[in-house]
C-alpha cells in the first residue's frame, strides 16, 4: 500500500513538472503577455 503512495505521489509530481515545463515554454513563445495568458488558459481547462 506504501507503494502505492509513493507511486502516485511521484507521478503528480511529475505531472506538475510537466505542467510547469510547457507553461514555461508558452511563456517563452509567446510575443505578448494576453498570448500567453490566454494559451495556459486552455491548456489548464
Amino acid at each position: 500500500m506504501e507503494n502505492e503512495m509513493n507511486l502516485s505521489e511521484l507521478l503528480k509530481e511529475l505531472a506538475e513538472e510537466n505542467q510547469t515545463r510547457k507553461i514555461l515554454e508558452i511563456l517563452k513563445e509567446s510575443e505578448s503577455l494576453e498570448e500567453a495568458i490566454k494559451k495556459i488558459e486552455a491548456l489548464l481547462k
